[in-house]
């Protein structure tokens, strides 16, 4: 795997109707790859997305604070004790969703697998840093 495609990934499926990238990235926040969906320019990243991509990484503990709460009550729909204690123990990054990011503010989605309920994912999706919505899908 080269420099690039370590950093930013190698395509691994294109829509013939939109351009549209599905593929694997590093992600410092969890030191480990995760999938990445962007509607792009010719099928690849942009430097909109790109750098937005970037200052997810450096904004990820303001982002994990944002959307705590949200996570919190979605799981007290059947477990309504539920508190999440340590984020980075609970909950691994493997998903992020972005658009064109030609838009402010940027509506994207990030996706986690937890040790809460190991048959499901919780997806959010984000307006900026604002939580909109939490799915957990199984």
């Amino acid at each position: 795997m080269g420099f690039w495609s370590f950093f930013f990934g190698k395509p691994v499926k294109k829509s013939p109707v939109e351009d549209y990238v599905e593929c694997e990235r590093y992600f410092s926040p969890s030191g480990e790859m995760i999938g990445l969906s962007a509607t792009g320019e010719f099928g690849s990243l942009t430097q909109r997305q790109e750098d937005f991509i970037s200052q997810v990484e450096r904004d990820y503990l303001l982002i994990i604070a944002a959307i705590i709460p949200s996570i919190e009550d979605r799981f007290r729909h059947w477990k309504p004790e539920f508190r999440i204690g340590e984020f980075k123990q609970e909950f691994k990054p493997v998903h992020l969703d972005i658009p064109t990011c030609d838009q402010q503010p940027i509506e994207w989605e990030i996706a986690f697998e937890t040790v809460h309920d190991r048959n499901h994912t919780v997806f959010i999706v984000m307006l900026g840093y604002e939580p909109q919505y939490v799915r957990v899908n199984g």
